[in-house]
């Protein structure tokens, strides 16, 4: 088969080795297997053919206490979840920017390596979240990352239309996650509990359709909702059909025999996974691992085994992501 150059669009790195461990508990992975520090990147992006990363900066599952404080806040009276949400944000708000600052410098010293930054309304409203943009747009930032499940914020609170109106205006692509959260679509490469009953009060942040009203307001904003193959997808393909502006990444591959759903709502097949690509255009599909939380190989094999035209697997690839993301 043919070598097809690829460039990932949807990674995640760590500052340390340590850091890594914590954030990524992968039963049975060696220390010597690791790659999300930035210098295990560039080598294991060497050996697999892959040019570019684009890596999506979030606060680390093992710092994210006060996160899953603002998960429970939904329940309250008004008034005593907006005192509890401003406790919160000041112990948010230091460690967001601290790690978009770690990421913009890493994308300065590896040119391989472009950095989304993350933000939300943690970081002092719309006001502290355009700040925050602008200072790390002129630290090299190429894009933002918007995690909606991981921060209890949906798409389309009004708070974050200055921050679209800010990266439309400056031509800076986000990228969103868009599946259920905390719970992904499918099981991968290791065990994992099965959600079967989605808790109660539980609120879907990232869902899709929460996306609507965004990319009608924005259309010339460059919106990616990760994890094409996620629940919902059908939801996605609707947008599609709408709205011209909005792309997607296959961070997590599509179901299989070895990738089993385990969520409620179902995930985009592989057997599908063309037809539904075609339908879309596959000119608005990039190839993302979310890696290395999720191993990138086995996700490059399943699209390259995939019934597409070999222009379609460069387009999938590495065009779209170098057109889409100006890399």
């Amino acid at each position: 088969m043919e070598d097809f150059a690829i460039v990932d669009a949807h990674v995640h790195l760590v500052r340390t080795m340590d850091e890594e461990c914590a954030y990524f508990q992968i039963p049975g992975r060696r220390v010597c297997d690791r790659y999300g520090t930035p210098q295990r990147a560039l080598e294991y992006m060497d050996r697999e053919m892959i040019s570019h990363m684009a890596f999506m900066i979030l606060i680390p599952r093992q710092f994210r206490g006060p996160l899953f404080e603002k998960a429970k806040l939904a329940g309250l009276p008004e008034g005593d979840r907006e005192k509890q949400r401003g406790r919160i944000a000041h112990q948010v708000a230091p460690l967001m920017r601290e790690f978009n600052e770690w990421g913009c410098k890493v994308g300065q010293e590896y040119p391989k390596l472009f950095p989304f930054v993350c933000l939300s309304d943690d970081l002092g409203g719309s006001k502290g979240m355009v700040e925050e943009l602008l200072l790390r747009v002129r630290q090299g930032a190429k894009g933002v990352k918007l995690h909606p499940g991981i921060f209890s914020l949906r798409p389309d609170d009004e708070v974050m239309w200055p921050v679209y109106e800010k990266c439309q205006e400056l031509g800076l692509p986000i990228v969103a996650d868009s599946g259920p959260f905390p719970v992904t679509h499918v099981l991968t490469a290791y065990a994992s509990p099965i959600w079967l009953k989605e808790p109660k009060g539980h609120i879907e942040y990232g869902e899709p359709k929460n996306f609507e009203q965004v990319l009608k307001d924005f259309p010339c904003l460059t919106l990616i909702l990760a994890h094409l193959g996620s629940v919902w997808w059908d939801e996605r393909v609707e947008l599609s059909e709408k709205y011209p502006n909005v792309y997607f990444d296959t961070a997590q591959g599509f179901s299989s025999t070895d990738a089993v759903p385990h969520h409620p709502h179902r995930g985009l097949a592989e057997d599908d996974a063309v037809r539904v690509m075609r339908r879309i255009g596959v000119e608005r599909v990039m190839f993302g691992s979310d890696s290395p939380g999720v191993a990138a190989q086995p996700q490059i094999e399943q699209l390259l085994r995939l019934p597409l035209t070999d222009e379609e697997k460069h387009m999938i690839l590495a065009e779209n992501a170098k057109r889409i993301l100006r890399l």
